[in-house]
């Protein structure tokens, strides 16, 4: 719904609810006694009496009629009202009040119509909720993917697959507890925040307990204090645990994300595998009516089929890489030697002469093995590098006993046999807090309180973590663990006015500002790709100047302003470069000429002219005196400038991939080539972080701006 329309809808029933008032009617009363879901509608005799209520989600009026969808949790199910039956007063207050999106009370009984819908005639009716605000589409419901992110309550309303998808997840949690405790288990709670970020290897979240005095973590797993809880006599343990990782986001991964962890003493990692079986068996008879074979999308979007058949392949991490890269990493003891295997093979790793052994042995996984395994996979005995806190393998010490469950590309459950000795853990501590010493952020920090835990002696322990929105989402058919998360966060949208850019506050007459709203360029589309074939002749200059006019149109879309102007300005911002190469002092003048001659507007000059701003005399890209003090202000300025360099660090990103293509460019790797500042060191990262000036972090417009070039690979020939 447009704008103007949506403020319109909301006057409109604004002036509904005082008229409701004025008639004396309590448009949203403390109770309503509901004695019937409303899908008993569909399922009770003709004649049955009923009183539910819901939301009204459809509305139709015909003469004195009025058909209504009416939908509460469990599903949607028609009623009608009757002028006849209702009597005219009733009848024209529901007609001129109600609308979609109204809670409605109703009591009446079942009938047949003549198409062979169970309907409820309506005999008594009670406004519970005057919506003010209109649902989505009656016909298309929600689509938007942001909007279904960021406002969830209204994807519930829409989409009847949404609300289906968590009932499944609720579910399955149900279903997984009650496997729990038929298996001896007890359910324990561990603290959310800690003195240590300990449990796994990731960057943790750290935040100040101001009582304590101290800095603290949002824990990383579970996983110390459950052992810590076998020490003390438990057994059987498990916790459905909120976790916090402070990484990237993608698909198949979150920042604050569930996992459930379960530590049994006396077991070892094989008990686990078996365990797990069971497990899957029991929730795949209770959720799939023991349905083996089910169909999910891959990571490219098409469909491919999973058998859960018992028993799944069990395979170890040496194997799978002799198999997948004729390469077996308990050969070569050291990172140089095994790199050099790698770099035999011809393998393109990123960030190859970086990496520890550990890491090394990961990215080539990922790289070779993981994109193969759809069907249930155990894959086991992972190098012991990568596995600080599982028991070293009696045979072989470079390995651990360890095992991931791997389905359909996704690890969906890490599990092992834990190392219980305190020499060895503590002495694996120090090596992962030298880790952290030297930069990396990821690496498992020393923690003294579990080491004296430890101490005080703990039997053989098998553990396991399985995160809970990866499982579900697999079950349920979704790429994108947001989709199973019912309130994912999501950057404000809302800035607070102290936090607006200068464009935003509208008491702040910056420069351009009041032009910027009306955004009058002089020239339209046609007349700039004139402009750019009669000047930009060079394929390096015309595929650059498209990279930004892309960069640009996505980014007018990300906040909705002309697409097609923001388009012309990323075009045109280079137009005279050919004309100044040899004199770099004149970029950004020539150009002024020739966007006046075309008959452009101030607005328009400026803003091509703003990418040249402070870059300082001597700068090989502007040295234009008159340029040198001047500064961005404005949200298109410090788009253009941002959007127009990034272009260089994400084509030079593809071209160190293995095939030189766009579409192998991961996120998470450009990020780290932004990091670098030795990569490409001509795109200067401080012009990429204007991105920040218009509301954007680094992440956020590194990610808009790689789907954007994405998109146009082809054109690019990338």
């Amino acid at each position: 719904m447009a704008e103007n329309n949506y403020k319109d809808e909301y006057k409109i029933r604004f002036e509904k609810l005082a008229k409701i008032r004025q008639a004396g009617v309590n448009p949203y009363p403390a109770k309503f006694n509901k004695e019937n879901r409303v899908t008993e509608i569909q399922t009770s005799a003709d004649g049955i009496g009923l009183k539910t209520a819901g939301r009204i989600v459809d509305l139709r009026k015909i003469g004195k009629l009025v058909f209504c969808n009416l939908r509460d949790e469990w599903g949607r199910a028609q009623i009608v009202l009757k002028q006849d039956e209702l009597g005219k007063d009733k009848f024209t207050f529901f007609i001129k009040y109600f609308d979609r999106g109204d809670f409605l009370g109703v009591e009446g009984n079942i009938f047949t119509t003549r198409t062979g819908e169970k309907t409820l005639l309506v005999k008594r009716y009670e406004l519970l909720s005057k919506s003010l605000l209109p649902l989505p589409g009656k016909w298309h419901g929600l689509k938007d993917e942001e909007s279904c992110y960021r406002q969830r309550y209204l994807d519930l309303i829409a989409n009847d697959e949404t609300i289906k998808r968590f009932k499944f997840r609720s579910r399955f949690i149900k279903i997984l507890r009650e496997f729990y405790a038929q298996n001896g288990f007890e359910e324990i709670d561990t603290p959310i925040l800690a003195n240590q970020a300990s449990g796994a290897l990731a960057k943790p979240f750290k935040t100040h307990h101001n009582a304590l005095g101290t800095d603290i973590y949002l824990r990383i797993a579970p996983e110390t204090y459950l052992k810590e809880s076998i020490v003390g006599g438990y057994e059987k343990v498990f916790e459905v645990a909120r976790c916090f990782r402070n990484e990237g986001m993608d698909p198949s991964h979150l920042q604050d994300f569930t996992m459930v962890e379960h530590y049994a003493a006396y077991w070892d990692y094989v008990d686990n595998m078996r365990f797990t079986e069971r497990m899957f068996e029991y929730i795949l008879a209770k959720l799939k009516d023991g349905k083996k074979k089910i169909k999910i999308p891959n990571r490219g979007g098409g469909l491919v089929e999973i058998d859960f058949s018992l028993p799944w392949k069990r395979v170890s991490f040496c194997e799978q890489l002799i198999e997948d890269a004729d390469i077996d990493i308990d050969k070569y003891e050291n990172a140089d030697k095994l790199r050099e295997a790698i770099k035999r093979k011809k393998i393109k790793i990123e960030d190859i002469d970086k990496l520890g052994r550990g890491n090394l042995i990961d990215a080539l996984y990922k790289l070779v093995s993981r994109p193969k395994i759809i069907n249930p996979t155990f894959l086991t005995n992972h190098p012991l590098d990568l596995s600080p806190l599982a028991r070293r393998s009696d045979n072989n010490i470079k390995a651990v006993d360890r095992f991931q469950l791997i389905i359909n590309t996704w690890e969906i459950i890490n599990a092992y046999s834990e190392l219980v000795d305190p020499i060895d853990q503590e002495e694996r501590f120090r090596v992962q807090e030298k880790a952290k010493k030297d930069g990396d952020e990821e690496a498992h920090g020393k923690d003294d309180e579990y080491i004296e835990a430890m101490k005080h002696g703990m039997p053989p322990i098998s553990g396991f973590g399985m995160g809970i929105e990866r499982i579900v989402a697999l079950l349920t058919g979704q790429t994108n663990l947001r989709d199973v998360v019912l309130f994912p966060l999501m950057k404000p949208k809302i800035i607070s006015r102290e936090e607006q850019p200068i464009w935003n506050n509208k008491e702040n007459n910056c420069a351009g500002a009041a032009e910027e709203d009306k955004m009058d360029l002089g020239i339209d589309i046609g007349k700039a790709k004139e402009l750019f074939e009669k000047y930009l002749k060079a394929d390096v200059n015309r595929m650059h100047s498209i990279e930004s006019m892309t960069i640009m149109r996505s980014l007018a879309r990300y906040f909705k302003k002309d697409e097609e102007k923001w388009s012309i300005i990323g075009l045109l911002h280079d137009i005279d470069w050919e004309l100044t190469k040899n004199n770099p002092k004149e970029h950004c003048i020539q150009a002024v000429k020739i966007l006046k001659s075309a008959g452009a507007t101030d607005f328009m000059i400026n803003a091509v002219q703003s990418h040249c701003y402070g870059c300082g005399q001597g700068d090989n890209f502007c040295g234009a005196q008159e340029l040198l003090g001047k500064h961005r202000t404005s949200l298109i300025e410090h788009a253009l400038a941002a959007a127009e360099t990034a272009t260089g660090l994400i084509v030079a990103t593809a071209l160190v991939q293995a095939d030189k293509k766009l579409a192998s460019v991961k996120l998470d790797s450009l990020k780290k080539k932004f990091k670098d500042k030795s990569f490409a060191a001509n795109c200067r990262r401080d012009i990429i972080i204007e991105c920040e000036e218009i509301g954007l972090n680094v992440d956020e417009f590194l990610a808009i701006g790689l789907k954007a070039l994405q998109n146009i690979a082809d054109e690019l020939g990338l």
